[in-house]
Protein backbone atom coordinates (compact mmCIF):
# COMPACT_ATOMS: atom_id res chain seq x y z
CA UNK A 1 0.00 0.00 0.00
CA UNK A 2 1.41 3.76 -0.88
CA UNK A 3 2.68 5.28 2.12
CA UNK A 4 0.68 8.37 2.57
CA UNK A 5 2.64 9.41 5.34
CA UNK A 6 5.60 9.86 2.63
CA UNK A 7 3.83 11.28 -0.51
CA UNK A 8 1.69 13.63 1.46
CA UNK A 9 2.36 14.23 4.74
CA UNK A 10 2.00 18.02 4.66
CA UNK A 11 2.60 20.15 8.55
CA UNK A 12 0.77 23.58 8.07
CA UNK A 13 1.29 26.20 10.51
CA UNK A 14 -1.72 28.69 10.02
CA UNK A 15 -0.40 32.10 9.22
CA UNK A 16 -1.09 35.09 11.34
CA UNK A 17 -3.73 36.58 12.05
CA UNK A 18 -4.32 39.90 9.28
CA UNK A 19 -7.74 40.56 9.95
CA UNK A 20 -9.60 41.88 12.74
CA UNK A 21 -11.13 39.44 14.58
CA UNK A 22 -15.00 39.33 13.71
CA UNK A 23 -18.08 39.58 16.14
CA UNK A 24 -20.20 36.74 16.56
CA UNK A 25 -24.04 38.12 17.47
CA UNK A 26 -27.24 35.83 17.28
CA UNK A 27 -29.50 36.15 14.14
CA UNK A 28 -31.67 33.09 15.07
CA UNK A 29 -33.41 31.31 18.23
CA UNK A 30 -35.09 28.35 18.28
CA UNK A 31 -36.68 26.29 20.83
CA UNK A 32 -36.85 22.41 21.01
CA UNK A 33 -39.19 21.37 22.85
CA UNK A 34 -36.10 19.19 24.53
CA UNK A 35 -36.78 19.06 28.47
CA UNK A 36 -33.51 19.39 29.98
CA UNK A 37 -32.46 19.66 33.22
CA UNK A 38 -29.57 21.94 32.41
CA UNK A 39 -26.47 20.01 32.40
CA UNK A 40 -25.11 18.16 29.02
CA UNK A 41 -22.08 16.28 28.27
CA UNK A 42 -19.11 17.76 25.97
CA UNK A 43 -18.04 16.45 23.35
CA UNK A 44 -20.90 17.72 21.41
CA UNK A 45 -21.13 16.60 17.80
CA UNK A 46 -23.19 16.89 14.66
CA UNK A 47 -23.68 15.06 10.71
CA UNK A 48 -23.28 16.16 7.69
CA UNK A 49 -27.35 16.92 7.63
CA UNK A 50 -27.08 19.41 10.43
CA UNK A 51 -28.01 17.30 12.77
CA UNK A 52 -27.59 17.41 16.64
CA UNK A 53 -25.79 15.17 18.99
CA UNK A 54 -25.97 15.76 22.51
CA UNK A 55 -25.48 13.81 25.44
CA UNK A 56 -28.40 15.12 28.60
CA UNK A 57 -26.75 14.18 32.06
CA UNK A 58 -29.46 13.30 34.16
CA UNK A 59 -29.73 15.28 37.15
CA UNK A 60 -27.79 14.00 40.24
CA UNK A 61 -25.10 11.72 38.38
CA UNK A 62 -21.89 11.80 37.05
CA UNK A 63 -22.60 11.34 33.61
CA UNK A 64 -25.90 9.13 33.51
CA UNK A 65 -28.24 10.15 30.38
CA UNK A 66 -29.26 9.99 26.71
CA UNK A 67 -27.90 10.76 23.82
CA UNK A 68 -30.17 12.22 21.65
CA UNK A 69 -30.36 13.18 18.13
CA UNK A 70 -32.11 16.53 17.02
CA UNK A 71 -33.00 18.12 13.34
CA UNK A 72 -31.39 21.36 12.47
CA UNK A 73 -34.87 22.57 13.65
CA UNK A 74 -34.68 20.81 17.30
CA UNK A 75 -36.90 17.74 16.76
CA UNK A 76 -36.17 14.94 18.27
CA UNK A 77 -35.47 12.11 16.23
CA UNK A 78 -33.59 9.59 18.16
CA UNK A 79 -32.66 8.45 20.93
CA UNK A 80 -29.41 6.34 22.06
CA UNK A 81 -29.48 4.16 24.55
CA UNK A 82 -25.80 4.84 27.04
CA UNK A 83 -26.13 2.21 29.14
CA UNK A 84 -23.09 0.16 30.10
CA UNK A 85 -20.91 2.58 28.01
CA UNK A 86 -18.09 4.61 28.75
CA UNK A 87 -18.85 7.67 29.77
CA UNK A 88 -19.46 10.14 26.85
CA UNK A 89 -17.22 8.37 24.59
CA UNK A 90 -19.21 8.32 21.11
CA UNK A 91 -18.76 8.68 17.35
CA UNK A 92 -21.44 9.56 14.73
CA UNK A 93 -21.41 7.04 11.75
CA UNK A 94 -21.63 8.24 8.62
CA UNK A 95 -25.24 7.15 7.59
CA UNK A 96 -26.24 8.91 10.97
CA UNK A 97 -26.00 6.32 13.40
CA UNK A 98 -23.55 5.98 16.71
CA UNK A 99 -20.58 4.20 17.84
CA UNK A 100 -20.03 3.67 21.35
CA UNK A 101 -17.02 1.69 23.68
CA UNK A 102 -17.69 -0.47 26.90
CA UNK A 103 -15.32 -3.14 28.36
CA UNK A 104 -16.23 -6.45 28.68
CA UNK A 105 -13.58 -7.61 31.26
CA UNK A 106 -9.82 -6.28 29.66
CA UNK A 107 -11.78 -6.65 26.28
CA UNK A 108 -12.98 -3.05 24.47
CA UNK A 109 -16.17 -3.22 22.79
CA UNK A 110 -17.41 -1.09 20.21
CA UNK A 111 -21.26 -1.15 20.21
CA UNK A 112 -22.78 -0.05 16.99
CA UNK A 113 -25.97 1.92 16.37
CA UNK A 114 -28.24 2.73 13.71
CA UNK A 115 -30.14 6.04 12.36
CA UNK A 116 -33.31 5.09 14.46
CA UNK A 117 -31.17 4.69 17.57
CA UNK A 118 -31.45 0.52 18.09
CA UNK A 119 -28.09 -1.49 18.27
CA UNK A 120 -27.37 -2.98 15.60
CA UNK A 121 -24.17 -5.05 16.49
CA UNK A 122 -21.11 -5.01 19.17
CA UNK A 123 -17.60 -5.47 17.83
CA UNK A 124 -14.57 -6.66 19.95
CA UNK A 125 -11.18 -5.02 19.68
CA UNK A 126 -8.13 -6.97 19.37
CA UNK A 127 -6.05 -6.34 21.96
CA UNK A 128 -3.54 -3.73 20.76
CA UNK A 129 0.54 -4.25 21.55
CA UNK A 130 0.17 -1.38 24.26
CA UNK A 131 -3.23 -1.62 25.94
CA UNK A 132 -4.87 2.08 26.14
CA UNK A 133 -8.42 3.67 27.96
CA UNK A 134 -10.31 4.72 24.65
CA UNK A 135 -11.02 8.83 25.31
CA UNK A 136 -11.61 9.56 21.55
CA UNK A 137 -13.03 7.39 18.97
CA UNK A 138 -14.33 7.83 15.41
CA UNK A 139 -15.18 5.84 12.56
CA UNK A 140 -14.24 5.96 8.57
CA UNK A 141 -17.07 5.90 6.08
CA UNK A 142 -15.42 2.45 5.15
CA UNK A 143 -16.23 1.40 8.35
CA UNK A 144 -12.69 1.38 9.74
CA UNK A 145 -12.33 2.89 13.61
CA UNK A 146 -10.31 5.18 15.12
CA UNK A 147 -9.41 4.98 19.23
CA UNK A 148 -7.00 7.28 21.01
CA UNK A 149 -6.63 8.07 24.45
CA UNK A 150 -3.70 6.69 27.24
CA UNK A 151 -1.96 3.80 27.70
CA UNK A 152 -3.13 2.40 31.19
CA UNK A 153 0.94 2.78 32.76
CA UNK A 154 2.02 5.26 32.92
CA UNK A 155 -1.20 6.85 32.70
CA UNK A 156 -0.50 10.15 30.62
CA UNK A 157 1.08 8.77 27.34
CA UNK A 158 -0.78 8.82 24.72
CA UNK A 159 -1.31 5.82 22.12
CA UNK A 160 -3.92 5.72 18.66
CA UNK A 161 -5.22 2.81 17.04
CA UNK A 162 -7.17 1.73 13.54
CA UNK A 163 -9.14 -1.12 13.53
CA UNK A 164 -10.96 -3.13 10.94
CA UNK A 165 -14.67 -2.90 10.92
CA UNK A 166 -14.67 -6.49 12.15
CA UNK A 167 -12.24 -5.36 15.69
CA UNK A 168 -9.00 -6.51 14.00
CA UNK A 169 -5.93 -4.54 14.81
CA UNK A 170 -4.54 -2.45 11.89
CA UNK A 171 -2.18 -0.25 13.58
CA UNK A 172 -1.03 1.46 16.56
CA UNK A 173 0.65 4.51 16.77
CA UNK A 174 2.08 7.28 18.50
CA UNK A 175 1.68 10.72 16.83
CA UNK A 176 4.68 13.41 15.94
CA UNK A 177 4.35 15.79 19.16
CA UNK A 178 3.18 13.81 21.48
CA UNK A 179 6.58 12.98 22.59
CA UNK A 180 7.20 15.98 23.62
CA UNK A 181 3.43 16.61 25.47
CA UNK A 182 4.44 13.83 27.77
CA UNK A 183 8.10 15.22 28.70
CA UNK A 184 5.96 18.19 29.91
CA UNK A 185 3.80 16.27 31.67
CA UNK A 186 6.88 14.41 33.53
CA UNK A 187 8.25 17.52 34.82
CA UNK A 188 4.41 18.55 35.64
CA UNK A 189 4.32 21.47 32.95
CA UNK A 190 1.28 23.60 34.08
CA UNK A 191 0.19 23.60 30.48
CA UNK A 192 -0.72 20.23 30.47
CA UNK A 193 -1.07 19.04 34.01
CA UNK A 194 -1.14 19.88 37.63
CA UNK A 195 1.78 17.77 38.92
CA UNK A 196 4.83 15.75 37.77
CA UNK A 197 3.34 12.86 35.74
CA UNK A 198 -0.37 13.57 36.42
CA UNK A 199 -2.95 13.31 34.03
CA UNK A 200 -2.49 14.58 30.74
CA UNK A 201 -4.87 17.10 29.85
CA UNK A 202 -3.81 17.85 25.92
CA UNK A 203 -4.66 14.45 25.35
CA UNK A 204 -7.77 13.94 27.75
CA UNK A 205 -9.10 16.86 26.58
CA UNK A 206 -8.91 16.21 22.52
CA UNK A 207 -11.87 15.51 20.17
CA UNK A 208 -11.83 13.09 17.12
CA UNK A 209 -14.10 13.76 14.34
CA UNK A 210 -15.34 12.08 10.84
CA UNK A 211 -14.81 14.73 8.10
CA UNK A 212 -16.95 14.74 4.86
CA UNK A 213 -13.33 14.08 3.02
CA UNK A 214 -13.11 10.89 4.84
CA UNK A 215 -10.49 11.40 6.91
CA UNK A 216 -10.50 11.23 10.79
CA UNK A 217 -9.51 14.62 12.36
CA UNK A 218 -7.81 14.39 15.36
CA UNK A 219 -7.27 17.08 17.40
CA UNK A 220 -4.39 17.61 20.74
CA UNK A 221 -5.49 20.53 23.46
CA UNK A 222 -2.22 22.27 22.88
CA UNK A 223 -1.32 26.03 22.07
CA UNK A 224 -1.39 26.43 19.42
CA UNK A 225 -4.19 23.28 18.46
CA UNK A 226 -2.79 20.42 16.85
CA UNK A 227 -4.95 18.78 14.62
CA UNK A 228 -3.79 15.42 12.85
CA UNK A 229 -5.58 14.78 9.09
CA UNK A 230 -5.24 10.61 10.01
CA UNK A 231 -6.31 8.08 6.84
CA UNK A 232 -8.16 4.44 7.51
CA UNK A 233 -5.04 3.32 7.17
CA UNK A 234 -3.69 5.17 10.54
CA UNK A 235 -1.02 7.47 8.26
CA UNK A 236 -1.51 10.87 9.21
CA UNK A 237 -1.96 12.65 5.62
CA UNK A 238 -1.32 16.14 7.27
CA UNK A 239 -0.79 18.25 10.95
CA UNK A 240 -2.62 21.51 10.92
CA UNK A 241 -1.69 24.19 13.50
CA UNK A 242 -4.09 26.25 14.73
CA UNK A 243 -3.26 29.46 16.83
CA UNK A 244 -6.47 31.02 18.46
CA UNK A 245 -7.93 34.26 17.52
CA UNK A 246 -6.11 35.51 21.42
CA UNK A 247 -3.32 34.64 23.02
CA UNK A 248 -5.59 33.70 26.27
CA UNK A 249 -7.45 31.26 24.45
CA UNK A 250 -7.39 27.08 25.20
CA UNK A 251 -8.62 24.92 22.32
CA UNK A 252 -12.29 23.94 23.70
CA UNK A 253 -13.04 20.10 22.96
CA UNK A 254 -14.46 20.98 19.68
CA UNK A 255 -13.74 21.22 15.82
CA UNK A 256 -15.47 20.71 12.73
CA UNK A 257 -14.77 20.03 9.26
CA UNK A 258 -17.24 20.71 5.99
CA UNK A 259 -16.31 21.70 2.16
CA UNK A 260 -12.77 21.64 2.80
CA UNK A 261 -12.67 24.35 6.22
CA UNK A 262 -11.19 23.64 9.69
CA UNK A 263 -13.12 25.05 12.84
CA UNK A 264 -11.79 25.30 15.64
CA UNK A 265 -13.25 26.14 18.75
CA UNK A 266 -11.45 28.08 21.83
CA UNK A 267 -12.12 29.22 25.38
CA UNK A 268 -10.72 32.72 25.52
CA UNK A 269 -9.88 35.23 28.54
CA UNK A 270 -8.27 32.57 30.35
CA UNK A 271 -6.39 32.88 33.35
CA UNK A 272 -4.85 29.49 33.64
CA UNK A 273 -4.21 26.92 31.68
CA UNK A 274 -5.53 24.15 34.02
CA UNK A 275 -8.94 25.63 34.64
CA UNK A 276 -11.42 25.96 31.85
CA UNK A 277 -13.32 27.65 34.18
CA UNK A 278 -11.29 30.81 34.73
CA UNK A 279 -11.95 31.72 30.96
CA UNK A 280 -14.93 34.53 30.30
CA UNK A 281 -15.22 34.10 26.01
CA UNK A 282 -15.63 32.17 23.46
CA UNK A 283 -13.33 32.06 20.06
CA UNK A 284 -13.45 30.40 16.67
CA UNK A 285 -10.74 29.93 14.25
CA UNK A 286 -11.24 29.09 10.53
CA UNK A 287 -8.61 27.84 8.45
CA UNK A 288 -7.73 25.85 4.92
CA UNK A 289 -8.23 21.86 5.83
CA UNK A 290 -5.88 21.15 3.40
CA UNK A 291 -2.75 24.18 3.83
CA UNK A 292 -4.02 25.30 7.50
CA UNK A 293 -4.02 28.86 6.00
CA UNK A 294 -6.13 31.22 8.00
CA UNK A 295 -9.12 31.80 6.55
CA UNK A 296 -11.49 33.86 9.51
CA UNK A 297 -11.07 34.27 13.18
CA UNK A 298 -14.09 35.17 15.53
CA UNK A 299 -15.24 36.35 18.84
CA UNK A 300 -18.44 35.07 20.24
CA UNK A 301 -20.71 37.79 21.64
CA UNK A 302 -22.37 36.68 25.59
CA UNK A 303 -25.73 35.80 24.20
CA UNK A 304 -24.05 34.01 20.99
CA UNK A 305 -21.91 31.67 23.65
CA UNK A 306 -22.98 27.87 24.49
CA UNK A 307 -22.41 24.73 23.50
CA UNK A 308 -21.40 24.63 20.01
CA UNK A 309 -22.89 22.05 17.34
CA UNK A 310 -22.67 22.56 14.12
CA UNK A 311 -20.65 25.24 11.54
CA UNK A 312 -21.83 25.51 8.26
CA UNK A 313 -19.39 27.96 5.74
CA UNK A 314 -20.37 30.74 3.11
CA UNK A 315 -20.86 32.68 5.46
CA UNK A 316 -19.56 31.08 8.16
CA UNK A 317 -22.54 30.26 10.78
CA UNK A 318 -22.48 28.71 14.15
CA UNK A 319 -24.93 26.82 16.23
CA UNK A 320 -24.82 26.40 19.41
CA UNK A 321 -27.46 25.04 22.48
CA UNK A 322 -28.33 25.78 26.02
CA UNK A 323 -31.34 26.79 28.00
CA UNK A 324 -33.90 28.62 26.42
CA UNK A 325 -35.92 31.51 28.51
CA UNK A 326 -38.34 29.04 30.43
CA UNK A 327 -35.05 27.05 31.75
CA UNK A 328 -36.59 23.86 30.59
CA UNK A 329 -36.28 22.98 27.06
CA UNK A 330 -32.86 23.30 24.92
CA UNK A 331 -32.45 26.24 22.86
CA UNK A 332 -30.87 26.53 19.13
CA UNK A 333 -29.20 29.47 18.66
CA UNK A 334 -27.35 30.47 15.45
CA UNK A 335 -24.67 32.94 15.29
CA UNK A 336 -22.76 34.79 12.46
CA UNK A 337 -20.70 38.06 11.84
CA UNK A 338 -22.37 41.15 10.63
Amino acid sequence: MRNLAVVALLCATALPLTAQTKILTVTSRLSSGIESGGAFALPNFCDEQGRFYVKLVKPGTAMEGPLLRLSAKGVLEAEFDTADELLNIYAVRPNGGAAMVHLDGATKVVDNFGPEGKRESAVRLERPPAPFFPSQIAVFPSGEILLAGMQYHPGYKASTAIYDPTGHLVKQFVLDGDAEIERAVEVGDARYTRYPGGRNNAISQSVAITGDDGFVYLMRATSPATVYVISAAGEVVRKIMVNAPANEALPDFWIRVTKNKLAVKFRSGCDSTLYPHSCEGTAYTVVDATTGKRLAAYEAGEDAAGGTACYAPDPDRFLTFGLALDKHHLEIVEAQSK
